[in-house]
């Protein structure tokens, strides 16, 4: 049996969005009623923890609300017949809930928690940050919840602005070596770290960009598929699983 072809495919806020979970830009949604400075920084944090926790414990009861949409369930059917690694700049699960199996999320995931003092949040050579206590949670993190092993301030595990995105370098470098298919879907791919990944799959045979406003400046090479990612990633997974011989629908 030959091996699958190896499929990148890149998502944002937009792929989510259509399940119900607000953008930082969607009117009358989570963002508009708080200053992003205020929950999702650390100075924030260090300001008004409740406020924080409060924030994104309405962020996590959202997001085990909402179910995956036509196009998370598409991405998961390309598993059938390719490797597909999914890096998304989502904190949710509806992915894996969907049935994808190989999840990079850069920002963090709302069903994690850590400890304040975690050595992912600084380079930190007093020791300060050097808790390594990480746990996946069934309920939102609370004031006063305390980190097992250091007795620091539980947060939730998703990078706020000013923080080191995770980025995996080496494991990025093998991706971009052996991807034949980029796809980027629901991402305006026009902010770092974001803006920084799609030059690095510029040699990638096939490159697909699904956004209802695709910044087209960018995309020399791409098929761009202007619309909702509801739409166009069910069409593009069909497509190519038919090519591959494997006919299906997704809906």
């Amino acid at each position: 049996m030959k091996p699958k072809r190896a499929i990148v495919l890149f998502s944002g806020a937009g792929l989510s969005a259509e399940s119900g979970i607000s953008t930082f830009r969607d009117s009358g949604g989570l963002w508009e009623q708080h200053r992003i400075e205020d929950v999702a920084s650390p100075e924030g944090w260090q300001r008004n923890k409740k406020l924080v926790l409060d924030f994104y414990a309405q962020r996590f009861a959202k997001a085990t609300a909402c179910e995956p949409n036509p196009a998370h369930i598409a991405i998961a059917a390309l598993q059938k017949k390719f490797d597909v690694v999914n890096i998304t700049q989502n904190i949710d699960t509806l992915l894996e809930r969907a049935g994808a199996k190989n999840v990079w999320h850069l920002h963090g995931r709302i069903d994690f928690q850590k400890c304040e003092r975690h050595c992912s949040i600084f380079s930190d050579e007093s020791g300060e940050f050097d808790c390594n206590y990480r746990a996946q949670i069934s309920s939102p993190t609370q004031l006063g919840d305390k980190c097992p092993k250091c007795g620091g301030q539980l947060r939730p595990d998703v990078v706020w602005f000013g923080e080191a995105v995770d980025m995996r370098h080496d494991y990025l470098r093998t991706l971009i070596a052996k991807t034949e298919i980029f796809i980027g879907v629901g991402t305006s791919a026009q902010v770092y770290p974001a803006a920084g990944l799609l030059p690095l799959f510029r040699a990638t045979p096939e490159k697909y960009f699904i956004d209802p406003n695709p910044a087209y400046a960018m995309l020399d090479g791409y098929e761009v598929l202007g619309g909702a990612a509801s739409h166009h990633v069910p069409l593009l997974a069909k497509r190519l699983l038919e090519r591959e011989q494997i006919p299906g629908r997704f809906e």
